[in-house]
């Protein structure tokens, strides 16, 4: 039987998940995340609110933000992001946008990231750093960063070396929004990912409240539909790993 071939599958950029009406920002936050931290949870918990408007990876240059171009056909970057936030602002102003480090550093190397004003930050992170190597292992393997596509690129396979790429990564992104945070002299609204894990509307509730956005209009959301990716495997692989290593 011959597979099937992989496929990047429609998401967040498609047209059907623009708010109804165009609707010009005026306040805006950005969620600091490093891969496999739960922003994408906290993202999903927030458009679902219909006041927080539509958060996604709009600057990651990955799938959405290329699809996204390609569906708005900028000229300049300012023409894109007016095309972004006209279809992704909550109808009471607020727009929102998630980001890794290194996405941050190219809206900083751009001047994206100057075009939003009084910008409010979220900090996810994920304490079990060695726990969250082993998702992205996993993920940069599969190509399944979440539950929308369904059709691996390959099958996950254990790989030792792979894993403390990523803890190394990981650690080099957690610590560079670190020295961004103080660089600019930022104090962040936390969020802890087995807290929100745990308790996704609690979490979410108290970071609407701190962020503190204008509570009407409420949008009507239309939003993918993301389930949460658990199994046994990447239980299996942390604990190899830490035998392995002598870490158990």
């Amino acid at each position: 039987m011959t597979p099937e071939p992989y496929k990047i599958p429609p998401g967040f950029e498609d047209a059907k998940f623009d708010f109804a009406e165009a609707t010009a920002p005026r306040q805006v936050y950005m969620v600091a995340s490093t891969p496999r931290s739960g922003g994408t949870l906290l993202c999903r918990q927030l458009w679902a609110s219909g006041i927080m408007g539509a958060p996604a990876e709009y600057f990651g240059f990955y799938s959405t933000f290329l699809r996204l171009v390609a569906r708005i056909k900028p000229d300049t970057q300012e023409e894109y992001v007016a095309g972004v936030t006209a279809r992704r602002t909550s109808a009471n102003g607020v727009f929102g946008f998630k980001v890794h480090y290194d996405h941050v550093q190219y809206m900083v190397l751009t001047g994206l990231l100057h075009q939003f004003k009084q910008l409010r930050i979220i900090s996810i992170v994920r304490q079990d750093l060695l726990a969250q190597a082993v998702s992205q292992a996993r993920a940069l393997q599969t190509g399944q960063w979440n539950s929308l596509n369904r059709t691996q690129k390959a099958a996950p396979a254990y790989n030792a070396d792979l894993i403390r790429w990523c803890v190394q990564h990981l650690g080099d992104q957690r610590r560079g929004w670190q020295s961004f945070f103080e660089l600019h002299k930022i104090t962040p609204i936390e969020v802890d990912y087995d807290a929100l894990a745990a308790d996704p509307e609690g979490i979410t509730n108290d970071v609407i409240a701190r962020v503190d956005p204008p509570k009407s209009p409420v949008s009507s959301v239309a939003m993918p539909n993301l389930e949460r990716q658990r199994d046994t495997l990447n239980a299996e692989w942390l604990a190899r790993f830490k035998a392995e290593s002598g870490t158990a």
